[in-house]
């Protein structure tokens, strides 16, 4: 099976390169916990962009995402709780696609240990590996330079969170199609045995 990295791609009308604006409140929640479904996320959110016009369907760093993409998920039964926010444009008005935060309850690791090619982190005080904090048996990768996908760890989801790569959003060839039938815009993706990842002087 295949897997693809969601990355977000500027250049298109309504891509821009960097998201500008001001959110009115912060999250209720912890983007980097999976068990957000515990947390009331609340409502209201309200982002005052710097743009007069915005077109993006999802924008993973931001953790932002349109209806199309909501639906999308959706039809695929994925764990993600969408967060309504308004986005108003530059002329404070709404922007024509409606939008959503997103809170992550499907993660994965997905990394073959013994083929791939990898240097784990390590505490700089104790020498020991790093774990996350929510995921405490899966380690935190340093450099990769060749990425092995263990098909026996693909999860049932047809998108995830891949802790492997920090936390990016990766989907299998069903998820890609889809996303691509439905033209969504400011998405590209990348086959997962292509990441590669350097140390912080690489």
């Amino acid at each position: 099976m295949s897997l693809y990295i969601l990355n977000y791609v500027s250049g298109a009308p309504g891509c821009p390169i960097v998201l500008k604006g001001r959110l009115n409140k912060g999250w209720s929640w912890n983007a980097f916990n999976p068990h957000t479904s515990a947390v009331d996320p609340g409502t209201g959110y309200v982002y005052q962009a710097k743009h007069d016009f915005l077109d993006f369907d999802y924008w993973g760093t931001c953790g932002m995402a349109s209806e199309r993409f909501m639906e999308i998920c959706r039809n695929f039964g994925i764990g993600v709780e969408f967060v309504a926010v308004d986005v108003l444009l530059s002329d404070r008005k709404k922007s024509k696609k409606k939008y959503f935060y997103l809170r992550w309850s499907a993660w994965a690791s997905v990394i073959d240990w013994e083929r791939s090619d990898y240097e784990l982190e390590k505490d700089l005080e104790t020498g020991e590996v790093v774990h996350y904090k929510y995921f405490p048996d899966v380690p935190v990768i340093e450099t990769v330079e060749n990425f092995v996908v263990d098909e026996g760890k693909i999860p049932d989801s047809a998108a995830f969170k891949c802790l492997d790569l920090g936390h990016v959003l990766v989907c299998n060839d069903a998820f890609r199609e889809a996303c691509e039938q439905a033209g969504l815009a400011g998405i590209q993706f990348e086959d997962i045995t292509s990441y590669k990842k350097s140390d912080f002087w690489g």
